[in-house]
Formats: C-alpha cells, sequence, structure tokens
C-alpha cells in the first residue's frame, strides 16, 4: 500500500483559485500516475492532494514491495527534475508504504458502491505517510515492506510508536 500527501497543501491553496488548484494538481498527477502505473500499481482512490495506491491486488507478486519503493523513488526524483526545471511549482510531498494482506471489493449500499481495499495494512501505510513531517522525511516504510525488498535501502529509524495502534512498529526511511 502506498499513501501519497502533498504537504503544506492547504496554505498552498489558501492563496490561490480553485482552477489553479485543479490545474496544479492535475499537472502534478499525470506523471505521478504513469509511474505508479509503470511499476504495477493502481491508484484506487483519490484525497484531495494525495491517493491510496496499491500494488499487488487484485493479483500479487513476489515484487510488491519492490515496485513500490521504486515508484515512490522516481515520483520523487521526477518532482525535483521538474522544480528544476521551473515546470511545475516547488512541491514537498509525503508518501508512506505498508505491505500485508487486505480484502479488495465494493463497499457501499444498493444506491452508491465503490472498489475499495480494507484491512490494517491499509491504515498503517496510512499512518507511515503522517509521520514524514515528524522525521522531516518524504518518504517512509514500514519493516514489513524493507523485508521484501531485493536491494536492502532505507535508514532504520527504530520502532516507532503510531496513533491508535498499541504496539510500535519499525520504520526506514528512504528520502
Amino acid at each position: 500500500m502506498m499513501f501519497f500527501d502533498i504537504c503544506d497543501f492547504t496554505a498552498f491553496s489558501e492563496k490561490r483559485d480553485p482552477e489553479e488548484i485543479v490545474n496544479y494538481l492535475n499537472s502534478v498527477f499525470e506523471f505521478i500516475i504513469e509511474i505508479i502505473n509503470k511499476h504495477g500499481g493502481i491508484i484506487n482512490k483519490f484525497l484531495g492532494d494525495g491517493f491510496m495506491a496499491v500494488f499487488g491486488a487484485p493479483l500479487s507478486s513476489r515484487e510488491d514491495a519492490q515496485n513500490a519503493v521504486n515508484a515512490s523513488l522516481e515520483i520523487l526524483k521526477k518532482l525535483e527534475d521538474l522544480e528544476s526545471k521551473k515546470l511545475i511549482l516547488s512541491t514537498i510531498i509525503g508518501i508512506g508504504l505498508h505491505a500485508g494482506v487486505a480484502v479488495t471489493g465494493n463497499v457501499g449500499s444498493s444506491l452508491r458502491k465503490e472498489y475499495t481495499i480494507i484491512g490494517d495494512v491499509v491504515n498503517l501505510a496510512s499512518r507511515i505517510e503522517q509521520l514524514n513531517k515528524q522525521f522531516n522525511s518524504q518518504i517512509l516504510m514500514s519493516s514489513d515492506v524493507y523485508v521484501r525488498l531485493s536491494q536492502k535501502l532505507g535508514e532504520d529509524l527504530g520502532e516507532v510508536k503510531v496513533k491508535g495502534r498499541e504496539e510500535p512498529i519499525k520504520i526506514f526511511k528512504l528520502a
């Protein structure tokens, strides 16, 4: 699972017209969606200035965690490249990655249903993304992602208490 967020988006939006905000989001999401797709991911849900993406659903491979990490690093590199060329506004992001079991399917009522992903893996990926502010980072991953990587990347930040969970989790900083 990947949760993606544009940092300080509320302050950014406060000083801009809605059309400018939508144009900015579309310009950023344009290449990010391509990167996610290229690495075998699917954006399941847009969440305002962010999104939830899944790698390995509906069918999983042994490369899901590596694909998520590769996509995250490529997104960051592309953002930095476009910023340096002044093709997009300066954009700081937060990405949280976690791996585990989830259920996919339709949730809702007879009036409205939505394909979604449910499970602790989703909640924890979201909480990991939120930790980027605390660690002044842009990409964090759980040890469950780290152990699945073919090439071990990242700085071990140790165990961290996560909001809503009894047990701390071990996290790694990629950027």
